[in-house]
């Protein structure tokens, strides 16, 4: 998988720092506590590729490419799903 830097990834903009400390880390759609991901736009908690999905799948449907590793720390990875990528 690649990487690149965030100054190279042309979603940026689409972040809204305000939903990245989600009081909650419980999949929106079944309810998993992990591996879940929040999306960078509007804070949707979806759970991961290797369960049912649910993250990708929001961010295909409303076209928010970028997502969050939670818990949100600071060794959580930032992925964007438009540039096929994580963020650096």
């Amino acid at each position: 998988m690649a990487t690149i830097q965030a100054t190279d990834c042309p979603h940026q903009s689409q972040v809204n720092r305000d939903v990245l400390s989600p009081a909650t880390t419980t999949c929106a759609e079944c309810g998993l506590n992990a591996p879940t991901r929040i999306c960078m736009t509007c804070g949707h908690i979806g759970c991961c590729e290797s369960t049912n999905g649910h993250g990708r799948a929001h961010a295909m449907a409303n076209h928010h490419p970028l997502i969050r590793e939670l818990p949100n720390t600071e060794r959580s990875f930032t992925w964007c799903y438009d540039c096929n990528a994580y963020i650096k």
